[in-house]
């Protein structure tokens, strides 16, 4: 048992710790560098594979000017979620996505040093209190309505890889009417948020067909709770 929370302790650091070198192409991390809503460069306001213009030069050239007054979604947490989308809540609870917190928290310290020192990245400090670790474990870090919370019952709702660190912001789709609540929510990702955090070094294997049968929720994801 303890040598399997070793192993959980070590995968769990070599995504975060890669995650803090390897964060600026992607996702939360465009967001935070711009200080920008999805919305400014995504047609769906939580974000997702279809780009608005300004989104389509800005991936081309990350130094092209995004709008910051552009209204978007906020985090609201996972319990808002469960709300409505109980079966997927359950489902995803018994996956590993459920406890990533846990791994940063109970992390062995000289297994999280000599893999920080190996990738080149100073771990200044427990793993749960590096951005770079924290960023992939928490749902919008530094983003509206995400992690931090402005209490510990918000905390709690943001911390592990949850709902909205997949299928984006949900402020606007819990707010939505019921018939136009998929307009507002990327109910299908796509491999290409994944591997911000499982890339070639962490998740050597990773086949994201595969990956949403034992890693999220086999329950459909656009598919409301009866």
């Amino acid at each position: 048992m303890r040598r399997t929370l070793m192993l959980v302790s070590l995968i769990v650091l070599g995504l975060c710790v890669l995650a803090a070198a390897q964060r600026a192409g992607a996702f939360p991390a465009r967001a935070l560098a711009t200080k920008a809503a999805c919305a400014a460069c995504h047609v769906n306001v939580a974000g997702g594979p279809d780009l608005t213009d300004v989104g389509k030069k800005y991936k081309a050239d990350s130094t092209t000017a995004v709008p910051t007054d552009v209204k978007g979604a906020e985090y609201v947490g996972m319990n808002k979620c469960k709300m409505c989308h109980s079966k997927q809540f359950k489902a995803w609870a018994e996956t590993k996505h459920s406890h990533a917190w846990v791994g940063l928290v109970n992390a062995d310290p000289k297994a999280a040093a000599d893999l920080a020192g190996k990738l080149g990245v100073k771990l200044d400090g427990k793993p749960e209190t590096v951005d770079g670790c924290v960023r992939c474990h928490v749902a919008g870090f530094h983003l509206p309505g995400g992690y931090p919370g402005a209490d510990s019952t918000k905390n709690a709702a943001l911390i592990n890889v949850t709902c909205e660190n997949c299928h984006g912001p949900g402020s606007m789709h819990v707010a939505a009417k019921a018939d136009e609540r998929k307009k507002f929510i990327n109910g299908h990702p796509t491999a290409n948020l994944c591997v911000q955090c499982h890339n070639s070094v962490t998740s050597p294997n990773f086949n994201f067909d595969e990956f949403k049968k034992k890693g999220v929720h086999q329950v459909a994801s656009a598919e409301p709770a009866k």
